[in-house]
This record gives C-alpha cells, structure tokens and sequence, in this order.
C-alpha cells in the first residue's frame, strides 16, 4: 500500500520528517519498505519557445535548439531529443536552475557551449505525465511561467507491507487513524458537501445475505466524462496509477482515501430499475473488463441486472457495464462484501484487483456509506450532473463485540507494568465505545476493527501504543523470541540433518487437512482448529499431524512409479486445547519399497522392515533421553501389532511402526507396505541447551576393547528395560553395545530367555587395561542382575 504524505496530512496534523515518520510507523509493526520522493522537486525551469533548430556541426543526433524566453530574450542549448520541433512551448532549465539535488553549471557538448538544457518529465520528476523525449506543454502558457507552478510541490510516497489482519490500514483514513492513537491528535474526516437527491435510485435485492452485508445504490445523471483535476491526477499517479477519466478516477481516489472500494457502471448498460446481489448459476459465462470469458459455479457472487450479470461481486466489472467516453448517466455502488466469498472467486480464477484486495481481506461496513457520500461530491463537483437519493440496503447491523477486561489482566499477559492512566488512554483513543468506570473496564471496537475481540488483542494494542522499549525486561514475565525454541535449539532441523544422513527426503506440504483425513487418522474434529476461510476444499482443518500429507505423498509417487520411498517433514502440527488454539512442533516420516543404499556396497535391495525402522528412531534420538516400548494405545491408523511408543520420562510422544492396512486403503494405497514415525520434539528440548548440541566430536584415537556378555532372564523382560539398565550403569569408561542374539529353547529353563550383547568399552585418553574391563564388565552384571534379575550365562 502506498501513501502519499501530502494526502496523509489532510487527516492529520503532522510536522514530522518523512524518516521520523517512517521509524513512528514501523514502531507500531507497520513496515515501511521504501520512502521515495515525488513531485515538482526542482527550481529555475521556465516555460520556453523553440523557434529554431540548427544541426551539431559535430555530432548527428544532436541539436542546436534557439528558445524564446520571453520579453525578447532567446538562448540556444543542444539537445538531443527526438521529439523536438519548432513552435513547441518547453521546460527551459537555465544555469543555476535546481532539478532535485542537480545544480545546473554552464556545459560544452561536443565543443558546442549550452545555456541549459530542455527537460523531460523523468527529469522535473513527473512520473505522472513520463513519456519518450522532452516534455512539451500547453500551447496557451505564458512564456516564462515557472513550471513548478504547474504541478503538485514536491512530496513523500512511503510503500508500506500491510498484513492481512489489517485492512484497515489499505487506505490514509486508515494509517492516519493508527497515527491519531499514537500521537493523541484528532483524525479529521474529508468535508464533505452532502448532494441532495432528486428521484428514486435503482432497487436493490440482496438473494446472498451472506455474501453481501450491505450495498448502497446511487444514480447520478448527466454527468460529463471529463478529465480529472490535476490534483486528483498526481495523487493518483504516486498510487501508482494511470489516471483515465473523471469518472473512473474518482472511484479509485475514494478508495486509497478512505479504503471502502466502490463501482460506477454506465446507467444504459443496466436493463431494468433493480440491482440483484446473487450468486452465479453453474456454468455461468460471464466476461470481465479486459475480455477475459469466465465460467462461474455457483459459489461465485454477482452484481446483476434483471436480464444479466453485470460485475464480479467485489472484483471486477464486466466488459459491457462499464463506463465509456460517452457515458452520461452512472450507478454508483458501495458494498460490504463477505471476505471468504471473495477470496475464492479470486484463488478459483486467479483474477484479483486493488477492490477485491482490500474486500477479500475486510473493509468497514460502517464505512460503506461515508465512501458513497464522498464520491457523490466529487462526482457532481467534477462532472456534473443530478443526483437521484440513495438506496441503502442494510439487512443486520454490525455490531463490534463488548470485551471485558481489567488493567491487571492486560499487563499480566504482558508481563509488564503500564500504569492505568496510560491504558486508559490508548483505549479510549482506540475504541468507539470504552467505560473505565469500574473496576472492569469495558471495550468496543469501532468497526473497522474487527480483529479486536479479545483482551488478548487488546493487550497487543497497549504494547504497541505504549511502545515495546517502555516494557522493562528487568519487571516483565514475558520475553520476545524470534525463534521457534526460545532456548535458540533448532530440533527440527537438528533432525531433519539427521534424516537426510539416512538417505531421506524432505517434503514441504501445506498445513490444512479435511475432515476425511482427520477420521482416517483418528483425530476428533471438534479437538482441531477449523479454518474460517478456507482456500479449497479439503483444506478444512490445520494438520494436527503431518502424517496424512506424508501418506498422500507416497500415494502420489506410488502413481508414478516411485516405489522406494524415505521421505519425511519438519514442521507445525496444532490443536485445539481448552478453547485455544496450541503449536506444536512434530518430525514425520514414511517408507515403502526397499533400502536402496545397498546397492552402494553391491549388497541386493532389502525391504524396509520394523527393526530398520526402530534402529533408524533409536540413532535419531541418542541424545533425547528417550525409550521405546510396544503402544499401549495403538493409534487406530497403526497396525495393532506393529506399532511402538516413543518415551521420554514415561509420557508418550511419538509413535512408530507399520501403518493399517485400512488406512492405506482409505489414502488410496494398494500393494504396499509403509512404515511410519512421528514424535514431537516440544518435550524432549525442555531437557536440553544450546550446548548440548554439538557440531561434531573428537574421533576416537584409542581402540576399543571388545567382550560379549550373555545373560539368562525372565522371558517378559522388554529390550527397553535391559537396555535401560544398561544405560544406567555408573562406569569410568565409555560402552557401546547392541543385542547379538536372543535364544529360547530347550537348553534353558522355563519361562527364560538368553540374550547376548556385543559391547565395546573405551577411554578417550588411553588403552584400557584389563582390570578397568572386568570392573567395568561386572557393573553390568551386577546392574542387570538387580534391575531386570539376569544372571550370566
């Protein structure tokens, strides 16, 4: 969104710098991404005649052009315009004259001395009137008018990145209300010359309540398709438009002014004396400005007459209704249209426009009609014309919520200490309603403020009024990360590193997920966060698992003949906890087919099997603290009897395994087994710091000593329980192990078992001796004996 300072200031009393300004802006979180200067910055130009034109006797492009300056005074400068030609009136730079920062200094071109030079309009800055060579003016100027006379003094245009929760701020009556807030200055409203009506206006019918909240009909008859003032046309070219005609330029100038959209349609083009807000039958055609042809379905919005559609509800205006260069009689229309309806129609045909930008995202419906008012003056001022009333159709008035909140409870979410008087303040400049009578105070949004509802929104408001650098970090509870771990511990991409080692793929899939695949994986809807605006079909919910874009991406490459898979994802999973919306941050992964890195050691392929898997989740997460252990609660898209429990302190937070035949039936998967993994990593980086993360580490320069340990124990003894004894064994060295062999047979007693590590003991400062192994050794013994009650074989 662009803003013009000039403009800004018929709302507001500023004096400050365009770069103190920017800085205020951006304390408040409004980014300003540039500030360009605009304008007649220049001095010393003044309207000229060419009355001769002589060749460089040392150049062939140039020329030797004799000006007329007035009073009888000629001057001779050489240009090289193409453009130029005798008895053209032009904007004469003499020396000294002031073009920005450029001084002009006598010049000797090709051995020629020039008195100056003609300008072009990318010269004097006139980015409105920018064409090919020298700028030529009117005719019927004086000679020696000063040319900054004629345009607009020079000003500011500031680009600012508006987010999608702030459509308010897609206007200057907007941005110069946030700046009435924060500098305590009143926010004038335009003056505006109410047009008395004569007559009837069009009717309107709304079919879709829903989609349209409200639309304003006017009939202006008689007006001359003028051009725009040359005021109207500065401004609308530092927005970055091509002024047209009176008639289209002002609906688009009480847009960027006031941030309500509008739409003016040629009376003639309007078959019958009602406007219908309907929705499109399927397979409407209908034809937008510009030509383009569109089949419609049924959940696209129309402006329609009695006989036809005439625009795109919010969007665009069709190829016919528009407005000519011979239009006399217009309709206005000022609406509130549904954020959701527009947004599809816009994602479905790829069409958007700087109306349905601003609708798709929330205008003021309150502010519907003060745009109607405004344009209706500037349509009679400027063009001329008669005035029919207006025909507001307002079916539900909006209403802002009340929010209920104390001054405690804001400084608490803060974690800050404000002092009452000063919220007090802010939210009475803020509200348009606001009682701080009691000990509860009471909030009302005005209506171009819908996103504050809650006091956790108005919370954000005071800090960002008050000012993030006057919230103490000595006195606050509360802390500002701009990372997703506040410990600056990046798990997920600690293993996702990991993953990619082991020869996996990453997947980059979007967050929503629908109904369906919630039911598959087993996932109460009413526990997951459903999405207002939904951009398709399907894309209902925010994932609380990433397990079913995993799955569907396995599907995908199965179709294709992909049929070795690793692939995993890093990313947010939420949920809907106790009436709030909670992050949490998951690693996911799916295989199918076989082990391809084999092929690297001339070994055949092997299939993905369950021992792989867990071998691949227990050196993932080493350094976690966790332990594996068969599910007690098998998730219903796990097979019942291959599926394990990821532990950390007896709290499950992962699960791998083999995913239910049923499940890859309802994804659509035939013939094929996939495993699966999925763990949070919120749990296990509350047990960890920065530094415990290491790059890499020292690589071991003294052998291992090698000894195998055989024990008999009871036959219900997990592999998760010895290998818990194991590691909690105090030792003065370091121990490697892994399971060898399990043996249950005749050679041992009832209900036992024999099982055999492999362990590798050592020492990063030396060879072991044999007495520091025995000693070592029979701690494990010993270990195992009291934990799990083996004894050596």
């Amino acid at each position: 969104m662009k803003i013009l300072y000039s403009w800004l200031k018929d709302f507001i009393e500023l004096d400050l710098a365009p770069e103190e300004l920017a800085k205020k802006l951006t304390d408040l979180g409004i980014e300003v991404a540039s500030i360009e200067k605009t304008g007649a910055d220049f001095e010393g130009v003044h309207v000229a005649q060419i009355i001769q034109i002589d060749n460089h006797p040392n150049s062939d492009h140039l020329h030797l052009v004799t000006l007329d300056r007035g009073n009888g005074v000629t001057q001779r400068v050489v240009c090289g315009a193409p453009n130029v030609a005798v008895g053209q009136k032009v904007p004469l730079a003499r020396v000294g004259a002031r073009l920005g920062k450029i001084v002009m200094k006598p010049a000797v071109i090709r051995g020629v001395e020039s008195e100056g030079m003609i300008c072009s309009s990318d010269e004097l800055g006139l980015t409105h009137t920018r064409a090919h060579g020298i700028l030529v003016l009117d005719e019927n100027l004086p000679l020696g008018t000063d040319v900054s006379t004629l345009y607009g003094k020079a000003d500011t245009v500031f680009e600012l990145e508006i987010t999608s929760n702030r459509p308010d701020l897609l206007s200057h009556l907007g941005v110069a209300r946030e700046l009435g807030v924060l500098l305590n200055k009143p926010v004038k409203l335009p003056e505006i010359k109410d047009i008395p009506g004569q007559g009837k206006a069009l009717d309107v019918e709304i079919q879709n309540a829903e989609g349209c909240g409200r639309y304003i009909g006017r009939i202006i008859r008689g007006v001359k398709n003028a051009e725009s003032p040359e005021w109207m046309k500065e401004r609308l070219a530092a927005m970055g438009l091509n002024p047209k005609n009176a008639l289209v330029d002002v609906t688009n100038y009480v847009m960027f002014e006031l941030g309500n959209p509008l739409h003016a349609f040629d009376l003639r083009e309007v078959e019958g004396s009602k406007v219908i807000v309907r929705n499109a039958a399927a397979g409407e055609k209908f034809t937008v400005l510009g030509g383009r042809e569109l089949e419609l379905t049924e959940n696209c919005l129309l402006i329609a007459d009695e006989k036809k559609a005439t625009a795109l509800a919010g969007i665009m205006g069709g190829q016919e209704s528009g407005i000519k260069e011979d239009t006399q009689d217009i309709f206005i229309e000022a609406a509130y249209f549904n954020p959701p309806t527009i947004n599809k129609t816009v994602k479905k045909f790829a069409i958007s426009s700087d109306s349905s930008q601003r609708f798709e995202r929330g205008t003021d419906i309150e502010g519907a009609m003060l745009a109607m008012r405004r344009a209706s003056e500037l349509f009679v001022q400027i063009c001329g014309g008669t005035a029919s009333e207006i025909n507001d159709v307002y079916p539900q008035k909006f209403e802002n919520k009340i929010v209920e909140f104390t001054p405690a409870q804001i400084n608490a979410i803060l974690g800050a200490n404000i002092p009452d008087e000063k919220l007090k303040d802010i939210f009475a400049r803020l509200a348009a309603q606001f009682d701080a009578s009691g000990s509860v105070w009471k909030f009302k949004a005005p209506t171009h403020r819908r996103d504050l509802n809650h006091k956790w929104d108005l919370a954000e408001e005071a800090a960002r009024f008050a000012g993030y650098d006057n919230i103490p970090v000595s006195a606050t509870r509360a802390h500002v990360t701009f990372a997703d771990n506040p410990k600056g511990i990046d798990l997920g991409k600690i293993y996702a590193n990991a993953l990619i080692g082991a020869g996996f793929c990453e997947c980059k899939n979007i967050d929503f997920v629908g109904e369906a695949d919630l039911k598959t994986m087993g996932a109460d809807p009413k526990f997951c966060i459903r999405v207002k605006n939904a951009l398709a079909q399907g894309w209902d919910y925010l994932r609380p698992t990433l397990l079913p874009s995993l799955i569907k991406n396995v599907e995908s490459n199965l179709r294709f003949g992909n049929a070795n898979l690793k692939l995993f994802e890093a990313s947010k999973t939420f949920q809907n906890m106790k009436g709030f919306p909670v992050e949490n941050y998951t690693v996911a992964g799916v295989l199918t087919g076989n082990l391809e890195e084999d092929k690297f050691f001339g070994l055949p392929e092997r299939p993905v099997d369950f021992y792989w898997l867990k071998g691949l989740m227990q050196t993932v997460l080493a350094k976690a603290d966790v332990t594996v252990a068969p599910s007690k609660n098998v998730p219903v898209y796990m097979h019942p009897k291959i599926s394990m429990d990821i532990l950390q302190g007896g709290k499950v937070i992962g699960v791998f395994g083999a995913l239910h035949p049923l499940t890859l039936k309802a994804f659509g998967i035939k013939n094929a087994d996939v495993w699966a993994f999925e763990f949070a990593t919120k749990q296990i980086e509350k047990n960890y710091s920065a530094r415990d993360f290491k790059p890499a580490q020292d690589v071991a320069v003294f052998p291992p000593s090698l000894r195998d340990l055989s024990v008999v124990l009871p036959s219900d003894t997990t592999y998760a329980q010895i290998t818990s004894a194991l590691d909690k064994t105090p030792l003065d060295v370091e121990l490697a192990y892994h399971l060898i062999d399990v043996y249950q047979g005749e050679h041992l007693p009832q209900g036992k078992k024999s099982v055999t590590f492999s362990l590798a003991f050592s020492k990063k400062d030396g060879t072991l001796k044999d007495k520091e192994i025995d000693q070592a050794f029979n701690r494990l013994v010993d270990q195992l004996k009291a934990q799990v009650g083996a004894e050596l074989r």
